[in-house]
């Protein structure tokens, strides 16, 4: 592993049937893994679909920990239906983990969002992560074990701060999701990540809608 990069927290939105070798490719990268998040259909779906289970038992031998993808939409969404979704992950695909999305930043919505961790990890949570997208307050950082502070285009990524307090708590803590990043430049994306003190990140050339839709690969198929 590169002590200058952080360790990769993969958004794998691309279904096993299509994109069977970026799933191979994760297992292969496991010691450069710190978490692949699962993401059937914006959740879980309504039924589970089988043609994943390989790929998944392929990340689980690697000593991959993968993590459901679960909507919260900025705290709007009933605790309840979330709690539906992890389920399903659990029996459908054994998840160890829940992966929190458009989760809010402000002090106002953290006791809801205790609630959503609280929940996750008696419902058997290993790994509680929460995607804010953007910085959240401090308080927030004692429910999940990851707090997305960053999702958005290189060129915004750039120019983005970093609050105090995120500086004096452990990178472990933290990751940033990277898209439109120009080919050349996505190494330096990571190594940003880095300095910036995100102990996990992810960077590709995909953008628009299916920035998630594969791994980061030829520029030939960069997403204009």
């Amino acid at each position: 592993m590169n002590p200058d990069r952080p360790l990769l927290v993969v958004p794998a939105y691309f279904h096993p049937a299509v994109r069977p070798a970026d799933w191979e490719r994760l297992a292969a990268l496991a010691p450069q893994v710190r978490l692949v998040v699962l993401n059937v259909a914006s959740g879980a779906g309504e039924r589970p679909d089988p043609a994943f289970l390989p790929a998944l038992a392929g990340l689980r031998d690697a000593g991959v920990t993968v993590a459901g993808y679960v909507d919260t939409d900025y705290g709007r969404r009933p605790l309840g239906a979330a709690l539906r979704d992890l389920e399903r992950y659990q029996d459908w695909y054994g998840v160890g983990g829940v992966f929190f999305d458009r989760v809010c930043t402000g002090a106002e919505h953290v006791d809801r969002y205790r609630a959503f961790a609280g929940s996750a990890r008696r419902h058997g949570a290993g790994v509680v992560a929460f995607n804010h997208g953007a910085q959240p307050v401090e308080a927030y950082a004692e429910h999940a074990d990851l707090l997305g502070t960053f999702e958005g285009p290189w060129g915004t990524y750039l120019d983005a701060a970093v609050p105090h307090w995120v500086r004096a708590t452990t990178s472990a803590k933290f990751f940033h999701l990277v898209h439109s990043v120009p080919h050349t430049h996505l190494g330096d994306a990571l190594v940003l990540a880095r300095k910036r003190n995100a102990g996990g990140a992810y960077a590709t050339n995909r953008s628009g809608e299916s920035r998630w839709d594969r791994l980061p690969g030829d520029p030939a198929e960069t997403d204009r």
